[in-house]
């Protein structure tokens, strides 16, 4: 899943905890997936920051 994918469902879970009552199951998988969702952006983010830096000291 990419970056923008994974933000683009993290809005669309925003916006369903936000709306629509939900029941206890339904809170606890929406507040799952998100945490899940979160921790692959930050994966990615840390991914790239990384290559950025790689790239940093390879020019210097």
């Amino acid at each position: 899943m990419s970056y923008a994918e994974a933000i683009a469902e993290l809005e669309s879970l925003l916006a369903q905890l936000q709306e629509v009552p939900a029941d206890i199951d339904q809170l606890y998988a929406r507040v799952a997936r998100a945490e899940a969702l979160v921790a692959a952006c930050r994966a990615q983010l840390r991914d790239v920051e990384d290559k950025l830096s790689a790239l940093a000291n390879t020019s210097e």
